[in-house]
């Protein structure tokens, strides 16, 4: 699919056992976000008895061009101020594989891991800043995920195409359970910050327009990266305390 080698990380429960099936959490990002979120999901299972054993999938990228590449499906001609990006840093060349990537993800690795584990069809997508924005954008066009934990996400991203493209392409009939959090406490110019927040909270407001979908939404005093612990935590915790 995507003519090149991937691997993949995966994290069993600590009792697993191939009699039993379980429900899978994939995590982008894995190089940086796999290892704390496959400790996550054992503690809360362990000892705070707040979800049930879970799969952890971890997908890294092949390195920082890659991740960019595979999780937008345009170019993007503004910023996180919503101006004009005068440096290019998006641009065509190394952006828009998208498409792709969601088609490896749904038709070679999914069912790799259904081949591999004792899995019960309920896969969560977990992403964070420029993956939480790829999340957001394939919600009205994958057949695979049940859930989608989505944090600090880069709606901003393209003008928002993400919105547009829920709005464009949801059916109001589609069934999905929805977890968005952003971190408040940022460093940084405050305009940045201030639609960077306004866009995340756009799409809630743009999300709970669908009667069939399942929406929670969360807030941390915390930086982008430090959010992601308390999003984990509370966001595995809401997801399966509702299911």
């Amino acid at each position: 699919m995507l003519k090149e080698k991937r691997t993949l990380w995966v994290g069993l429960p600590t009792n697993y056992n191939k009699d039993s099936s379980y429900a899978v959490v994939y995590v982008l990002d894995a190089e940086q976000r796999f290892e704390l979120t496959y400790t996550l999901a054992k503690e809360l299972f362990e000892n705070q008895h707040a979800i049930p054993e879970v799969i952890v999938v971890g997908i890294p990228h092949i390195d920082r061009f890659h991740r960019i590449h595979d999780l937008t499906f345009t170019d993007s001609k503004v910023n996180g101020q919503g101006k004009e990006d005068t440096i290019g840093y998006f641009n065509s060349s190394i952006t828009g594989n998208g498409l792709s990537f969601l088609k490896f993800l749904e038709d070679e690795l999914v069912p790799f891991v259904d081949q591999q584990y004792s899995t019960n069809g309920f896969n969560t997508l977990m992403g964070h800043s420029i993956g939480g924005y790829f999340c957001a954008y394939i919600l009205p066009i994958q057949q695979t995920f049940s859930a989608f934990q989505i944090y600090d996400a880069s709606i901003w991203y393209n003008d928002g195409d993400a919105l547009k493209n829920i709005q464009k392409e949801l059916d109001s009939s589609d069934k999905s359970n929805i977890y968005i959090s952003k971190g408040i406490a940022f460093d940084g110019p405050r305009e940045m910050v201030d639609h960077h927040l306004f866009m995340i909270d756009s799409l809630g407001i743009v999300l709970r327009d669908y009667s069939n979908l399942n929406v929670s939404t969360a807030s941390f005093d915390k930086d982008h990266n430090a959010m992601y612990l308390f999003s984990v935590m509370d966001g595995l915790t809401t997801l399966f305390k509702e299911e």
